[in-house]
């Protein structure tokens, strides 16, 4: 049961993150500023597992990192936004609530 626990965290942590770039305006955020809308919404994380949910992200080709010479920022790919709406299924990613 743990490990489904987990894993369903893990899954909404992931969404959450897509939702959260998919409503700002730019549709890109600095790493630091998402680490404070997390913890609003209580989903506070460690750095390191923010910047590894982060890199799963990125590795499934739902956001772009821009490594900067201070942080990061992270942009929402056409798949991310397309799955933050629930328009398609990303397997490792919550899918959002009906309407």
């Amino acid at each position: 049961m743990k490990n489904t626990l987990e894993t369903r965290l893990r899954e909404s942590r992931r969404l959450m993150i897509l939702q959260l770039i998919n409503a700002l305006e730019a549709r890109r955020i600095d790493t630091g500023t998402l680490a404070y809308a997390l913890r609003d919404l209580d989903m506070e994380m460690p750095a390191d597992v923010l910047d590894g949910e982060l890199s799963w992200l990125e590795r499934q080709g739902l956001v772009s990192i821009d490594r900067l010479p201070i942080g990061k920022s992270v942009a929402i790919s056409a798949r991310g936004d397309q799955h933050a709406r629930g328009v398609t299924v990303e397997p490792g990613v919550a899918r959002p609530a009906l309407g």
